[in-house]
């Protein structure tokens, strides 16, 4: 059966945003929607391996752990070691699943128009169906997403003490993926608190320019940039645990936070 380069790149990027997708649920992250189809495409043109003559397991899964950890560097970018592996790990078993899942289909039913070579799936159908098929996963994926919303809170309450020199406050803080700001360098975990919060902590120190930087910021609205505050230190109570953190940054909000007074990104645990 002939192959068609277009459909199946066209095909294998469509599948590999949704898997992607998935694994930003189980990671709890949220990249912005650009990077998201740039890694989805980079799936896709990956899928070209499909034409390479047939390898063996060893080399085939090699393979494919360095193609996932090329699409979580485009999606994700780097943080940190931990997490980075941690990315790439679960975005290989939701390929690894997908795969067994497309291989078990296609030595079960031999369905007319699939091949699969180097653990790479090509399917020879429409574009007509794949834009209905693109558009009905969208929105199913948006009715669970908020089935989930509906039926499981998101929001973890925990402890949040934050100091700089002598001076420390206790607050109720909340782990939520709302807070999705990282540093671009790896260097410091951003909890984001209200502008009257910093200015109680750190009075003077506040006009200290060491401790001043601008954090870019993705929202609803835009791209915008955040003050943020380098302190001393905090320290985090959540599930029975004590985290502690040196010198992270407070993120000044540029509208009133409610039912909370700190918001914690829960990359920060992992």
């Amino acid at each position: 059966m002939t192959v068609y380069a277009d459909i199946l790149i066209l095909t294998n990027f469509i599948v590999d945003y949704f898997l992607i997708s998935l694994s930003c649920r189980f990671l709890h992250k949220k990249p912005r929607f650009c990077r998201l189809v740039l890694s989805a495409l980079s799936g896709g043109v990956f899928s070209l391996y499909i034409f390479l003559p047939q390898s063996n397991f060893f080399i085939q899964t090699i393979v494919h752990i360095l193609m996932c950890a090329i699409l979580c560097l485009v999606a994700f970018g780097f943080i940190n070691t931990k997490s980075f592996l941690r990315s790439v790990a679960v975005l290989f078993c939701v390929n690894f699943a997908y795969s067994g899942a497309m291989i078990a289909l296609w030595l079960i039913f031999k369905p007319y128009g699939m091949v699969i070579n180097n653990s790479m799936v090509y399917f020879n159908i429409s574009p007509l169906f794949l834009i209905i098929f693109s558009v009905v996963g969208y929105f199913g994926t948006l009715i669970v997403r908020r089935l989930l919303k509906r039926n499981f809170s998101q929001n973890i309450y925990c402890d949040v003490t934050i100091c700089c020199k002598d001076k420390s406050i206790t607050l109720c803080g909340i782990i939520d993926t709302g807070n999705g700001l990282s540093d671009v360098f790896g260097m410091s975990q951003i909890f984001i608190t209200e502008d009257e919060i910093i200015t109680r902590l750190l009075a003077e120190e506040k006009n200290n320019p060491t401790r001043f930087r601008k954090i870019p910021c993705s929202t609803v609205s835009g791209e915008c940039l955040l003050d943020g505050f380098r302190i001393d230190g905090a320290v985090i109570l959540y599930n029975n645990k004590k985290y502690t953190f040196k010198n992270p940054v407070l993120a000044a909000s540029n509208v009133p936070l409610t039912d909370t007074k700190i918001i914690i990104n829960p990359e920060n645990f992992n």
